[in-house]
């Protein structure tokens, strides 16, 4: 007679024996437990052994000997010689109806895996999940309260920030809006517990440093907010951008956080900024490989739509910048000067993206003080006063940029519309890839080399290196213009 019990559960988690295995080991002292090795007690009976068949030959052949246990052994040899394959056309059409909705998310998605965006997007599935209650996103109320203070103190985008803003009101323009926040999507915290309120409590500190550094870096810059929450798509403040390739839409909708404008002879320059609550900063191999390109495809877009909601004017692209709006944590002694203080800082929530290399725009986009500059991502030589950094691009390769992300949407619909769910992860280490937290990991069953299974090795592709790239996809002819 053979007693088991499980060592752990289906999620993972550590399983004890019964009351009855006690009972046993009382009665009988000799008994001796063996915890399970390689399994091949799993071989002793049909049901188990088949489940372990894939693992051992052996136990395949001798379930084909029964006649009960043959059929199931077939379907399963079949199963090992499948692959994934593609869509049919017909299966295309009734999926996505030649039409796919897209956003950056949506995008990055179909970039990563085709297999983890076929089964998110094309046939909707998702994973079980445990039904309760979620605390805010601390991104979408940083927005909120970012947002509220700016619109406050440029009057809807009508006028530039203050040159100079007392610290105290500007503390309690912050305090209003938060207010505001919790009475209108919390319904006020007296109903949260007592934990809630303490955690949301300490996110003001985190708060009002990165307001008062958003209002420093404006108060010394002569691009200011024009924009906020600046939508694309039906509805929206302007309309998606469509691309179509061989009988596939692709509808691209989304959000702009901010966008600031300056007026310089009779055009208005833009640049488009994103508010970054996490770590993920702006990446020029994610670029090279169709991923991360929100920002720069709505900077296009706004140069070719913008231009009857700004005024008529005609638009240059200025550049894109991710904001780190988190709370800067710096190593430091107790010995160290406020000085020091304030550049470590101001070094952690250093801005990251593109600029336009003209020297109008970048004295318009911030005004060097007594410390140089402090916000925008570039060094100001201190023997000849030359500002340089890999952020700085020309206007031509801005253009090739633009003629990259358009070939990158034609990919994007072209592969749709031919139907490729392959199960494809990019892969940049073990730490960074796109099966890290894939939810689609029980469903997909990756197994490199069977059934087409592969991971996309992304070389890292940086500075001069990815220009020249670039130019040599110009030069081969394989981009054309949004």
């Amino acid at each position: 007679c053979v007693i088991s019990w499980p060592a752990a559960g289906s999620g993972g988690e550590e399983r004890r024996p019964a009351f009855f295995v006690g009972r046993l080991r009382g009665l009988f002292p000799g008994l001796k437990a063996e915890r399970e090795g390689d399994g091949s007690f799993r071989l002793c009976a049909p049901r188990p052994a088949l489940e372990q068949a894939g693992r051992f030959p052996a136990a395949r052949a001798a379930l084909a000997a029964l006649p009960e246990w043959a059929p199931q052994v077939e379907r399963m040899e079949a199963a090992l010689r499948l692959e994934r394959g593609r869509l049919s056309p017909a299966a295309v059409s009734a999926l996505y109806h030649h039409a796919a909705p897209m956003s950056a998310s949506r995008m990055d998605k179909f970039k990563a895996c085709h297999f983890s965006y076929f089964m998110e997007y094309g046939l909707k599935a998702a994973p079980r999940e445990r039904a309760g209650f979620h605390a805010p996103e601390y991104g979408t109320f940083l927005h909120a309260v970012l947002d509220g203070v700016l619109k406050e103190l440029t009057r809807g985008g009508t006028a530039p920030v203050p040159r100079e803003t007392p610290q105290e009101d500007l503390r309690a323009l912050v305090r209003e809006q938060v207010e505001r926040y919790v009475r209108e999507n919390l319904g006020g915290l007296e109903k949260e517990t007592a934990r809630f309120r303490y955690l949301f409590a300490r996110l003001l500190r985190t708060v009002y440093a990165v307001v008062e550094n958003v209002v420093e870096e404006l108060s010394v810059s002569d691009f200011q907010p024009i924009a906020f929450e600046l939508g694309f798509g039906a509805g929206k403040d302007l309309p998606p951008v469509r691309l179509t390739v061989d009988g596939m839409t692709v509808s691209i909708s989304g959000f702009v956080d901010r966008v600031d404008g300056w007026v310089s002879a009779g055009k208005l320059y833009l640049r488009v900024i994103d508010y970054k609550t996490g770590r993920k900063s702006f990446d020029l191999t994610d670029v090279w490989n169709g991923m991360g390109l929100q920002m720069l495809l709505y900077l296009f877009t706004l140069k070719e739509e913008g231009r009857a909601r700004f005024g008529g004017r005609e638009i240059v692209p200025a550049g894109v910048l991710y904001l780190p709006a988190r709370e800067a944590v710096v190593a430091g002694s107790r010995a160290m000067t406020e000085g020091e203080r304030r550049k470590a800082v101001d070094q952690e929530l250093r801005r990251k993206g593109l600029i336009l290399d003209e020297a109008e725009v970048l004295s318009a986009m911030e005004h060097p003080g007594a410390g140089g500059i402090r916000f925008l991502p570039v060094r100001i030589s201190a023997r000849t006063g030359a500002i340089t950094g890999e952020v700085l691009v020309s206007a031509e390769r801005l253009g090739r940029l633009e003629r990259h992300v358009s070939a990158v949407l034609r990919e994007i619909a072209a592969e749709l519309a031919a139907g490729n769910i392959a199960a494809d992860p990019f892969w940049r280490g073990s730490q960074h890839n796109a099966c890290l937290w894939c939810r689609y990991a029980a469903a997909c069953h990756f197994e490199e080399g069977r059934g087409g299974d592969r991971r996309r090795y992304l070389p890292t592709v940086g500075g001069e290196d990815f220009w020249r790239g670039l130019e040599k996809k110009d030069q081969s002819g394989t981009g054309s213009s949004i």
